[in-house]
């Protein structure tokens, strides 16, 4: 059997041809518990991606969130990410809004993420925030922004927990599930990690964030069984880095 850990990358086309290959799916079922990582006794997940971003170099992708009513929100994302990087470029697709938030002093720069264009900077920090659900080429837009990676640079990626108890109670309730209408698919973490190895990165791990109280949290620790706990959390943040050393084939 594949000895895999969070260290190395397991690509499981060098092993088979096959995508549903038993051994390789339990080899990427044994992975990713280890790459499981749960949050539950500070913030919400900006307030974890503002906490790494602080101090450095960072590159928010899709800034300008559908509208320029969120612009003079306390909540909005890439205001508060960019007060705690020490550098941040935005960049959008919309250049009407981009134009909007230029002028209103920000460092944004209208570029499409999915494209072969490079920006001729790195950052240490990329944030892709809720986009990758909105667009075609998925596996092109971790490519883009690995590309723009420092050696030792992350990619952030939010994007919303299709298992989460909101989606199946939105389910019972309605019958039909009907999300945001310019949402064309899902990522669950298997998925992440293929879209890394189609996209020249690797999923090193993922993020569970949600404030728990810690009684609660051991309640679900309890019931995991009948109610997987992946299900309480609204959203995935995935982290990607350059691929490490690959599991050679046996």
């Amino acid at each position: 059997m594949t000895t895999v850990n969070r260290d190395t990358f397991f690509d499981w086309s060098a092993h088979t041809p096959d995508p549903n290959d038993p051994q390789a799916k339990q080899t990427l079922r044994r992975l990713l518990p280890t790459l499981r990582r749960l949050h539950t006794d500070g913030g919400d997940l900006l307030h974890y991606v503002c906490q790494r971003a602080a101090g450095k170099r960072v590159l928010d992708i899709g800034v300008v969130s559908h509208s320029a009513n969120t612009f003079d929100l306390e909540s909005w994302r890439h205001g508060k990410i960019a007060r705690s990087a020490a550098y941040c470029l935005g960049i959008d697709i919309l250049e009407p809004l981009v134009n909007e938030l230029q002028s209103r002093g920000f460092h944004v720069r209208c570029a499409d993420a999915t494209s072969d264009q490079d920006l001729g900077e790195r950052f240490e920090l990329v944030f892709i925030g809720d986009v990758v659900e909105h667009v075609e080429r998925p596996a092109a837009l971790l490519a883009f922004a690995g590309r723009h990676l420092t050696p030792d640079g992350s990619i952030l990626m939010a994007t919303p927990n299709p298992f989460s108890r909101k989606f199946v109670r939105q389910l019972v309730r309605e019958g039909v599930m009907v999300v945001n209408l310019d949402h064309i698919s899902w990522v669950t973490p298997s998925m992440a990690y293929e879209l890394g190895r189609r996209g020249g990165v690797a999923l090193r791990a993922y993020h569970l964030i949600r404030p728990i109280a810690p009684w609660r949290m051991r309640l679900k620790q309890l019931t995991r069984r009948f109610i997987p706990l992946e299900s309480h959390f609204h959203d995935y943040l995935y982290e990607f880095t350059r691929i490490p050393t690959p599991i050679p084939p046996e």
